[in-house]
């Protein structure tokens, strides 16, 4: 249900693309709200086969990533190289069978109650030839001891979307099928954030279930929106702006997620404290959080931190009030047996075997690495992370050089040295600072296995799923990083072709095809351009920049 990637409009259908410099988008008007033509009830069937959620991959649910945090906080977790991965709600596999081509020698089962996109996962996983991954169309009800136990259960966007028996059931199968010292991972919406949100998923039910069809939900669930925008536009009373805030970031959500997070039936969000206690009693233990730097209270003023430590007598207790301060409306909840003991306090020495990128790819103004001037580096998120740790700056240049592949700590600690022409060190100074930023920062990615990409060769090749994903018509891939790609026009025509048989000037002879035939439009002074020599030598640099684009986004291998 919830879908931590960037807001955005559905998908239009495909046109011819058009290669110029800024591409203008022209929204439909806003749909005015309506009276129902009839008294409508709820679909009797699935509401998954009528309106399909879009499949994703969901980076933080990675067993790269919960092997992670595992780890920091003193585990031995299982190798997510040979691993048993087990994910409830499933979809059409866009979150688990990325894993699967990326981990061959792992094993990977899937179960959701769709049989329309079981069936879809189900198609690409034969396409890509997958044997390492089962689909199956069945309820979470379903599973029982027959299926094994699990190293890695996900359970991403379920939760709280059912009722309290299937709850019960994903902690009955993360207690009894997760393996000793495995890692479960459940998403759930909670309070206090979600007291605001669930009045608006109120409103928005009362008026779209009066409507008989999906689509006439949705359409009236948006129009109520931007009706009740209008209505609070002028007022600045605390309702008003607490109204403002949420109804603009619900407003430009995709269909599917506003059907199935404010449409559907059962919509239960809780405490974090509650789910705790809820764990407990299945005989689970909470670890973490999948995004580590929302349990640390650094962003807090002094003040608000001194009192979590003063109120907080454990970090059950230190969650909770950290979510009453920040409303927080969602969580991604880490759980492991009830015998398994973590150490919050974090050892620097536990990223050793760890391996290590940024989120982006650095930039930075020259230096002399070895000098102790300030440099400062923009993250993912806008912050900005200034330094003046000669090791510190020297890791950053190497992730820029390797971006965006990883580096393990123990090859980076090596090459850090060789920069700053000093002798080797066990490396803690460096992981002190690694790990600090880690911790304060969006800006650094911890991986328990590396993250491997490649360049655009001679004849470039583009990962198998993302190309058979894109010829099938689907709004996005997996990269390597585990990350969703949104490609353009451009990029669906150009990545199909990246398998390994053609080389440059292949690339260019088809892609002037695909302009000549009008598939394609490359325009110069803003007008169609028709002479094919004339097409092929202005997609000369364009082919160029996506082929670096393709190698900068993970989406290329050897």
């Amino acid at each position: 249900m919830f879908d931590d990637t960037p807001p955005r409009h559905p998908w239009r259908e495909a046109r011819p693309e058009t290669i110029h410099v800024q591409e203008v988008i022209t929204m439909s008007t806003t749909p005015r709200l309506e009276a129902p033509t009839s008294n409508a009830s709820l679909p009797t069937t699935n509401s998954y086969d009528e309106v399909p959620y879009e499949s994703h991959p969901y980076s933080q649910t990675h067993p790269s990533r919960l092997a992670t945090i595992a780890t920091l906080f003193g585990l031995t977790p299982p190798s997510v190289e040979k691993c048993r991965v087990l994910e409830l709600g499933c979809a059409s596999g866009g979150n688990l069978i990325p894993m699967a081509e990326a981990l061959p020698e792992s094993w990977f089962v899937g179960v959701d109650l769709s049989g329309r996109q079981i069936g879809d996962g189900e198609k690409i996983a034969r396409s890509l030839g997958l044997t390492n991954i089962s689909l199956r169309h069945a309820s979470i009800l379903d599973v029982d001891e027959t299926y094994g136990t699990f190293d890695y259960v996900i359970c991403h966007g379920v939760f709280s979307w059912v009722q309290d028996a299937i709850q019960q059931k994903i902690l009955d199968i993360c207690a009894k099928q997760l393996s000793p010292h495995g890692v479960a991972y459940v998403s759930y919406n909670t309070y206090p954030g979600w007291h605001m949100r669930g009045m608006i998923r109120d409103m928005m039910r009362y008026h779209a279930l009066r409507f008989d069809t999906p689509d006439l939900r949705v359409r009236q669930a948006r129009a109520l929106l931007d009706f009740l925008a209008q209505s609070a536009r002028q007022d600045g009373g605390a309702y008003a702006t607490l109204l403002r805030s949420e109804l603009e970031s619900l407003r430009h959500q995709a269909d599917h997620y506003l059907y199935h997070e404010h449409l559907e039936d059962v919509n239960a969000p809780m405490y974090f404290h509650q789910l705790a206690e809820l764990a407990g009693k299945h005989g689970l233990r909470y670890l973490g959080e999948a995004r580590l730097t929302t349990m640390v209270t650094g962003n807090f003023t002094p003040d608000v931190q001194k009192a979590l430590e003063t109120v907080a007598t454990d970090q059950i207790q230190a969650e909770q009030y950290m979510d009453f301060v920040r409303n927080r409306t969602f969580r991604e909840t880490l759980l492991v047996h009830d015998d398994v003991t973590p150490n919050w306090g974090i050892r620097p020495t536990n990223i050793y075997g760890l391996h290590i990128t940024t989120t982006r790819k650095v930039m930075e103004a020259p230096s002399d690495l070895r000098s102790t001037a300030t440099v400062q580096y923009q993250t993912k998120s806008g912050m900005t992370l200034s330094t003046s740790s000669p090791p510190l700056k020297a890791a950053m240049r190497v992730f820029a050089e390797r971006w965006p592949r990883t580096i393990s700590f123990e090859e980076l600690n090596r090459t850090v040295n060789g920069l700053l022409e000093r002798e080797s060190d066990d490396g803690e100074a460096l992981a002190l600072g690694l790990l600090n930023t880690y911790i304060a920062t969006d800006l650094l990615e911890l991986h328990a296995v590396p993250i491997i990409a490649a360049t655009a060769g001679e004849k470039p090749v583009a990962l198998h799923s993302v190309r058979v994903r894109l010829a099938a018509g689907e709004p996005g891939a997996a990269n390597r990083r585990h990350e969703l790609f949104r490609p353009s026009e451009l990029d669906r025509k150009l990545l199909p072709l990246l398998d390994g048989t053609r080389d440059r000037a292949a690339l260019l002879d088809s892609l002037t095809e695909m302009a000549v035939s009008g598939e394609l439009t490359v325009q110069a002074d803003g007008h169609a351009m028709t002479d094919p020599v004339e097409i092929r030598t202005a997609l000369g640099p364009v082919l160029d920049n996506s082929l670096t684009g393709f190698a900068n986004a993970a989406l290329l291998v050897d």
